[in-house]
């Protein structure tokens, strides 16, 4: 079989989709399939014809707009002329994926990470969200064969906002292993010593709630709480730009630089390894099509204080706390809870299974019913 992916990312792009793409496509090939990808650039290093563990990917220096790259039909046409079918994923290349697969009479699958909806407006300007809600409509109403939501939560949010059912859910997913993690140091890395290091990392994006977090520190130093044996690191990603300079803005105007620590984001390994040094994780996501950074946290065995938005819920194992979404005084009397209380503040959930086999076979299958 021969397989077309168009991509706005792909590896070594970040990502929980991008890694699923890129294991399928992997497993593919092992298979004896063919695979090729088409996605934007990464760097001049990863631009051009190059060849992946075995896949062939061309990457094209597209433009963006909104944050999301625009591809070129011209790019991507002798790519979905040759395949057996078509993969793509929301947003900006779903339209011109959908247009040339029907060209060309080939079978095609649309991956929707997160349907937003109404819950564009809870975090942007009404002019910014109305343009967003818009390019979600549009997108995720081109025409497919199949459709793929990588949770429960997308699957119903995609039935609620674009009116469509035949939708099929396969989870995203992580293997992660010991040698994964390196021996960095999660406290030398933010310069403290005898600290409970309460820990989130990632993108600064409005939806991530970052600013819903800095406002339960903000209540929790203005209660009294004694705060002085624990520290808030954020591996902070550097974009989006501009709520990452909100974010640092409300620190300093709200006197917290004593207790925030923030450095940029660590390779992946080091990542995983701060995530086990961690004394508690946690995810204030306002909205979440599947919540990768969650999973490794419990996959890993870290505590974890995490909001109940979208699909976070059904993903969460192990020692979880919950807290209403966008309520940064729960966030911060749960933060209080786990300071007082340590690991006795947790509820135990019971572990779940995310592995990349159950990911790849359920692509897989997808793939087979479209043929």
């Amino acid at each position: 079989m021969k397989i077309a992916m168009v991509l706005p990312h792909f590896y070594p792009y970040v990502g929980g989709g991008e890694l699923m793409f890129y294991e399928v496509a992997k497993r593919l090939v092992s298979l004896g399939h063919e695979v090729r990808v088409v996605a934007r650039n990464v760097g001049d290093e990863y631009l051009g014809e190059k060849n992946v563990d075995g896949i062939q990917v061309r990457y094209c220096k597209w433009k963006s707009a909104f944050g999301h790259p625009i591809p070129r039909s011209g790019d991507i046409e002798d790519i979905i002329e040759w395949c057996d079918v078509v993969h793509t994923s929301i947003f900006t290349t779903a339209p011109v994926t959908s247009r040339l697969a029907r060209r060309y009479n080939k079978p095609s699958l649309l991956t929707v990470y997160e349907v937003r909806g109404f819950k564009w407006f809870w975090t942007d300007v009404f002019y910014r969200a109305l343009v967003y809600f818009a390019v979600e409509q549009v997108c995720t109403r081109q025409r497919f064969d199949r459709y793929h939501a990588i949770s429960e939560a997308t699957k119903r949010d995609f039935i609620k906002y674009c009116g469509r059912k035949d939708i099929t859910r396969v989870y995203l997913a992580s293997d992660l292993k010991d040698e994964d993690l390196t021996d960095f140091s999660l406290k030398d890395h933010f310069g403290i010593r005898n600290k409970k290091v309460f820990l989130y990392y990632g993108r600064p994006g409005r939806t991530k709630g970052v600013s819903v977090y800095e406002k339960a520190i903000a209540l929790l130093k203005n209660s009294g709480t004694d705060l002085s044996k624990v520290r808030f690191c954020f591996l902070l990603g550097a974009e989006p730009e501009k709520p990452r300079k909100e974010f640092l803005r409300s620190v300093i105007d709200d006197g917290l630089k004593g207790l925030v620590r923030v450095r940029a984001s660590v390779s992946r390994g080091e990542l995983l390894s701060c995530i086990k040094q961690a004394d508690c994780v946690v995810v204030p996501s306002i909205t979440e099509g599947f919540g990768f950074s969650a999973l490794e946290a419990c996959m890993i065995g870290t505590p974890l204080i995490v909001s109940d938005a979208g699909s976070l819920p059904e993903v969460v194992y192990g020692k979880c706390l919950k807290f209403k979404n966008r309520d940064a005084a729960q966030l911060a009397e749960r933060i209080r809870e786990v300071i007082e209380k340590g690991d006795a503040a947790f509820d135990e959930i019971e572990e779940k299974s995310f592995s990349v086999s159950e990911m790849t076979d359920g692509i897989l299958k997808i793939y087979g019913e479209m043929r």
